[in-house]
């Protein structure tokens, strides 16, 4: 995020160096934009020149005030900006801060749009099927998360809509713009206090049994994570400039999904052989009891998720 005040830091083009060229998380909606406020006043608060916050943006696009080329001017600036922090790179993929890059549309269109302009042809598309609290069949849903259970549903309501929305902006404006990005996705279920191995184990088996078998014909192939370990930020520490600062990022469930994967307990789960039948049992029933299928997943087995320790 190059909108961060860490941005610049000599750490973070240290490790780097070596270090396949990181992505561009694209800020529209916290802090104050690259580009005079004057530029872009669609997209800032007139009295503040910050950004208009994650829901005031969405708010914003859907009252039709937010002007394409305002987003095409801050997003190609940030581009350039990560190209000056990374001697001229570009960046290796690209996805949006709060998800806004993937609101279709009007914001998916021209981020589509810079993106390509700037030599970035892979993105970030966070529609992850069959989110559990959707299930109410789901024996996941019984158990408890410690954190606000208002807070809590505020927030599975707009991780569905994040998840509806990119399935949208994928099929329109993302595939029409030659853009690629992985097969699966996966990290909406498991945010913040949601984090912890059964959740993960389980929504990685719904998300790749599809692709394993090819019954997904997606642009291109993987699997893609998302998780926002972190360090609480602190009353008056800048961030990516908030004001205030996004509750989330100072809260202490950052520092558990840090904690978490950090873990031995998940560099073991990693590790573990390729397990078939957690696999089989995700898919439909029809298809799960197909030969090729059972065959197809069992040239997996034994096989650990990743090849070596992170």
């Amino acid at each position: 995020m190059v909108t961060g005040s860490a941005c610049r830091s000599a750490e973070l083009r240290s490790f780097f160096a070596s270090r396949p060229t990181p992505g561009l998380h694209l800020n529209l909606t916290e802090g104050r934009p690259v580009c005079p406020p004057g530029q872009v006043p669609s997209l800032v608060n007139p009295d503040t020149g910050r950004f208009l916050g994650k829901l005031g943006f969405r708010a914003a696009l859907s009252a039709g005030q937010v002007s394409r080329s305002d987003i095409l001017a801050e997003a190609g600036a940030q581009f350039a900006r990560f190209a000056e922090l990374f001697d001229g790179r570009p960046a290796g993929h690209a996805d949006g801060h709060q998800h806004a890059h993937s609101l279709p549309g009007l914001a998916a269109s021209a981020f589509a749009e810079a993106a390509a302009a700037a030599g970035v042809h892979r993105v970030r598309v966070p529609a992850e099927c069959r989110l559990p609290w959707l299930d109410v069949g789901d024996e996941d849903n019984n158990k408890t998360v410690e954190t606000d259970g208002e807070a809590q549903s505020q927030r599975r309501r707009f991780l569905t809509d994040v998840s509806n929305d990119a399935a949208i902006a994928a099929k329109q404006e993302f595939a029409s713009a030659g853009l690629t990005w992985p097969g699966a996705f996966m990290g909406l279920s498991s945010m913040g206090a949601e984090m912890r191995l059964d959740r993960v184990a389980r929504q990685l088996a719904r998300q790749l049994s599809p692709a394993l078998i090819k019954l997904t014909s997606p642009p291109s192939s993987g699997a893609s994570g998302w998780c926002t370990p972190a360090s609480p930020c602190l009353p008056g520490e800048p961030g990516c400039g908030g004001d205030p600062v996004d509750e989330f990022a100072c809260s202490s469930e950052r520092r558990h999904e840090a904690d978490f994967l950090a873990s031995e307990e998940f560099a073991h789960f990693l590790m573990r052989p390729f397990d078939c039948e957690a696999f089989v049992a995700e898919l439909p029933s029809d298809i799960a009891a197909s030969e090729a299928v059972r065959l197809r997943l069992s040239s997996f087995h034994d096989m650990p998720l990743v090849t070596q320790p992170l």
